[in-house]
Order: C-alpha cells, then sequence, then structure tokens
C-alpha cells in the first residue's frame, strides 16, 4: 500500500495518496505505518489539525509509541507550537531515533531562539552525524546567530564540502565570509545560480551583516 501511495505522491496526486492511505486505515488498522506515512503527507500539505488528529488516535492504538511521538513533534513543529513540540521529542529514548531527535531539539530551540540550548543539541548530533549535510547547516547557523563567524563557517564549509551544489551552504558561507572581511562574492554566485529563488529569499541576509559590520566600526 505505501508503494502505491508513494507512487501517486510522487506524480502530483496528492490527494490520491491521502485517500489510499485513510482506506488502508480503515481496512487495516493495525497497521501503524500507514499512520505515520499519512501524517507526514498531511503535515506536506499544511493540514496540522488533521495530522495532529490522526496520530492522536493513533497513540490509542499503539500507546506510547515513539514514532508516534516524533511524528507528533514534526507536526507541532510544522504548527510552530514549539513547547508541544519538544515534549513530544523529549520521550524519545530509542537508539535508532536519537539522531532524529537531537536534530529537533536543536531546530525546536532555534527557532524558539533559545541558541544556547539550540547550539548544544545541534553539535551533538553533528558530532554523531558528521557528513550529514543539514545537520552541519544547523550547527551553523547556531554559531551565526550568536555572531561566532569563524566556528559557523567551519560547519558550513563542512555542508559544503558534502553537497557542493547546495544554495544554503554556498549563501551561509558567503555570510560568514563576509562578516569576517574575507572574499566572498563566488559564494554568493554560486547560490544564486543554484537557487535563484531561495538567495531571493535569503538576501535580506547581507543587509543584517552589512549593519553589523558598521556597528563595530563605531
Amino acid at each position: 500500500m505505501q508503494r502505491k501511495s508513494q507512487a501517486l505522491w510522487i506524480k502530483g496526486d496528492k490527494q490520491g495518496a491521502v485517500k489510499i492511505l485513510v482506506a488502508a486505515i480503515k481496512k487495516a488498522p493495525s497497521q501503524l505505518d500507514n499512520y505515520l506515512e499519512l501524517a507526514a503527507y498531511l503535515n506536506a500539505l499544511q493540514d496540522v489539525t488533521q495530522a495532529e488528529k490522526l496520530l492522536r488516535s493513533a497513540l490509542v492504538r499503539f500507546p506510547h509509541n515513539q514514532d508516534i511521538y516524533y511524528s507528533l513533534g514534526t507536526t507541532y513543529y510544522a504548527a510552530a507550537s514549539y513547547s508541544r513540540a519538544l515534549s513530544e521529542f523529549k520521550k524519545i529514548t530509542l537508539p535508532r531515533l536519537q539522531n532524529d531527535k537531537l536534530y529537533m531539539l536543536a531546530s525546536t530551540y532555534y527557532a524558539q531562539k533559545d541558541y544556547g540550548h539550540a547550539l548544544a543539541f545541534a553539535v551533538t548530533a553533528q558530532q554523531r552525524q558528521p557528513k550529514q549535510v543539514d545537520v552541519n547547516l544547523l550547527a551553523g547557523d547556531c554559531f551565526l546567530a550568536i555572531g561566532d563567524f569563524s566556528h559557523a563557517e567551519t560547519y558550513y564549509r563542512q555542508a559544503l564540502d558534502q553537497a557542493p551544489a547546495s544554495a544554503p551552504a554556498n549563501f551561509k558561507l558567503g555570510l560568514t565570509a563576509m562578516a569576517q572581511g574575507k572574499s566572498n562574492a563566488a559564494y554568493f554566485k554560486q547560490a544564486k545560480k543554484q537557487d535563484a529563488a531561495y538567495f531571493a529569499r535569503e538576501k535580506h541576509k547581507l543587509t543584517d551583516i552589512e549593519r553589523y559590520l558598521k556597528a563595530q566600526q563605531k
């Protein structure tokens, strides 16, 4: 059933994929994976209310299931309900979910602008997964947020080493280079070339760095 729903989703038939999983859950309510996949699709469609309702019903059938806790945490994160997201992530103890838990704890604290806690979890996550691009980017973001451009550059460079075509890695490395008075134009050029829409969304951060540099000169 998952293969059929995934195939529909990839083809762009989002509602078709949802309908197949709803039918599958009605037919075989003891199949946990269908709940988790449907919740992921609902979140992608920004229907977090239905995703939460689905997962809460799944918890009744599968009490204390940590995959459901994780999915609930990501649902609350998507809804910007960060305290509730943290509550779900902190329930997770399974070793196989620890890397995901650390990343999401760091992301959630970062979203709350609690950069101290975010940094602690992000660095721990990076130590466990040093070649994971999104983890390196998040660690870099945490250091950038506290103005530690040298350490931010280190993690962004590691992300770029793993994904040379990453627009975020190039753009953010350009920011740290700019903040440190280093050559940066090539990074921004690459970022714009690789993802013009991303560059346009993030371009305002160049002004933020320029303001920081001017403030430092006073």
